[in-house]
């Protein structure tokens, strides 16, 4: 509270007032230690480049680009657009062009400010447009001005880093067919403390349908951006979010870089959407409009709106207009209690008009429960198929999956309850997307509505984890991830679509080497390995009563240790995890050290003279 009202950086209330009539005390909470558990170990210059490390590794770059840095000025305080300049003028690597482009601001301070700039670097070109144009036109101005080989965004009021360029460059020389850049990026606030750094994780198609996470700090190829025609009019708010989905279906994915370092400092100020949503109202609807446009034009129907919790964070309802036939298989040793509450659960929440219900009865000798298995399939209910060995998880689905003929197949835990209209559209639709994805699963949670899965995480706790468990369902997760479609490294067994030529053609699950625990994480490695996605959908939700009818492995260290022996490099370097982030907990809190000479090995031998 007295941060709140009485702190010598005073917050103004409405934005605390904002999030609580959001989200109420549980939202408030959780921004304060998403906010405040990170703050004290981020340090925004900790692991920026020295000059003396730039110009060593700029010694040993072949390709050192011109870039076009664009820059629209309206209204702005001279104060921000001044400190906007001079992040520019400081930049360690010195081929760039800033293109200052005055949308009609009608301001002889910012007036005074350019032509300053201008005179004294003849890198620094200006344009006064007689009239305001808005946003597009003045970027696309900017753009059709510029004649460096890579375009960069940035916004009037936000800072780069020093070393923002030499990063691009080096990514530019590892990646040279790379025609899309983009870093993480902090908030910095009008006394200049930066703060709330987003690690983003490396590109995901389907995370942008529900996210603008690419955002600062972008570089472009120049004729791509001139391909598509550059910014395009009536997205005001999300114009960035619109041209990212269109590069997004020209650009193939390997030709997009991330950059995992803050490179961009988005500015705190009022009517800036860094201080809120709600300092640009039409952001959201235009944000809407550039994700509806982008589904018609991939031939895709849905449904989107708003995340409660977020405005600028989407959610897209599928309507799939094809129904391939699914297998639902659902594996059980007796238990008639779970797995009728899980059948039963499937029929009432299912209006999927091609599937089956395929149970395995793994030795089961409970007559209740034969009793109920045989009436289920005497009125051809269900199918059963039948596994008289010891609990082996791996082949009892293996098996079951060359029993059916279906273009899917749904693996079920027992102890799974659906609770979501239309979850078997919504992971079907999510596969729909793109042929390349084998792999579709949905929030799970404990019955107490915490998460139990939100997909897996490589490389947590040692081997791999569940983002977001334990965090309340009703809470954003890290920037709202655990809300947002999204490509991740693995997808829980427990409820997972598989699309069946995929599991073929790995062979399926390894039933030797891991026939209980973690054959969803092997199984997701293999089919990443053979170029398959596997994709998080949270319109999916069911409640998983985990480990309700078996006990705890007791070989699960000697699996762990199998994966870390089968498994390293993946677990050390999971795409969509970034490489800042803590590795000691499921929920995204807490950072750990990237060192810049880890990211950029070449570092670790410079020159004594040079350092």
């Amino acid at each position: 509270m007295l941060w709140t009202f009485f702190g010598t950086k005073r917050r103004k209330f409405s934005k605390v007032w904002a999030t609580y009539e959001y989200g109420g005390v549980r939202l408030c909470w959780h921004r304060a230690v998403e906010k405040f558990s990170q703050q004290q170990k981020y340090n925004h210059e900790e692991n920026q480049l020295s000059p003396a490390q730039n110009n060593y590794i700029l010694s040993l770059l072949q390709n050192t680009p011109l870039f076009s840095i664009i820059v629209p000025v309206y209204r702005v305080d001279k104060e921000w657009l001044d400190k906007c300049i001079r992040s520019v003028i400081n930049q360690y690597y010195r081929n760039w062009e800033l293109i200052l482009i005055d949308d009609a601001s009608e301001k002889d301070d910012l007036k005074d400010l350019i032509a300053t700039n201008a005179s004294q670097d003849s890198r620094i070109k200006t344009h006064i447009l007689k009239e305001n144009s808005g946003i597009a036109e003045a970027t696309n101005f900017g753009i059709k001005h510029a004649t460096g080989q890579f375009i960069a965004l940035l916004d009037h009021d936000d800072e780069l880093t020093p070393d923002a360029l030499t990063w691009v460059t080096w990514a530019l020389n590892k990646n040279p067919d790379a025609l899309w850049l983009y870093s993480d990026e902090d908030l910095i606030t009008t006394t200049g403390k930066c703060h709330s750094p987003y690690f983003k994780p490396d590109f995901s198609p389907e995370f942008l349908l529900s996210n603008m996470f690419t955002c600062h700090f972008s570089v472009y190829a120049a004729h791509i951006l001139n391909e598509v025609d550059g910014i395009r009019k009536g997205f005001d708010g999300s114009q960035d979010h619109d041209l990212a989905l269109r590069l997004s279906e020209i650009i193939p994915k390997d030709k997009i870089i991330h950059i995992p370092r803050v490179l961009y400092h988005w500015r705190e100020i009022p009517g800036s959407t860094a201080a809120g949503v709600t300092a640009k109202p039409k952001a959201p609807a235009a944000g809407r409009k550039a994700v509806a446009e982008a589904l018609q034009r991939r031939r895709i129907k849905g449904k989107i709106t708003s995340y409660e919790l977020s405005a600028t964070i989407y959610q897209v309802e599928f309507k799939p207009t094809e129904f391939p036939k699914v297998s639902v298989i659902i594996p059980s040793k007796n238990a008639i209690s779970l797995v009728k509450k899980c059948i039963d659960s499937v029929r009432e929440f299912t209006d999927y008009p091609n599937y089956e219900i395929v149970v395995i009865n793994n030795a089961s000798d409970d007559p209740e429960f034969l009793k109920y298995l045989k009436k289920e399939q005497s009125e051809n209910k269900v199918k059963i198929v039948q596994y008289d060995k010891p609990f082996n998880h791996s082949e009892m689905n293996n098996i079951a999956v060359d029993s059916v003929n279906s273009e899917f197949v749904l693996f079920m835990n027992n102890d799974i309850e659906i609770i979501s209209e239309k979850w078997l559209e919504q992971l079907v639709g999510a596969a729909q997307l793109d042929k390349s994805i084998a792999v579709v699963g949905g929030l799970l949670l404990y019955p107490n509505n915490q998460v139990q899965h939100g997909g897996i995480i490589l490389g947590l706790v040692g081997t791999a984890g569940h983002a977001h468990k334990y965090m309340h369902r009703d809470l954003p997760g890290y920037f709202g991830r655990l809300h947002t479609l999204q490509e991740m490294s693995g997808i829980t067994a427990a409820l997972a679509l598989v699309r069946r030529s995929s599991f073929i053609n790995v062979n399926g699950f390894d039933s030797d080497r891991y026939p209980t625990l973690y054959n969803d994480v092997d199984l997701c490695i293999r089919l990443q390995k053979n170029g398959f996605r596997c994709i998080y959908n949270p319109m999916v939700r069911a409640i998983h009563y985990e480990t309700k009818t078996r006990a705890i492995d007791p070989n699960e260290m000697l699996y762990r240790q199998r994966l870390v022996d089968d498994y390293s490099e993946a677990l050390n370097n999971d795409p969509f995890y970034n490489p800042n982030l803590a590795l000691n907990n499921e929920k995204f809190r807490g950072l750990r050290r990237f060192t810049i000479e880890k990211h950029i090995p070449e570092l670790a031998n410079i020159p004594e003279e040079l350092s």
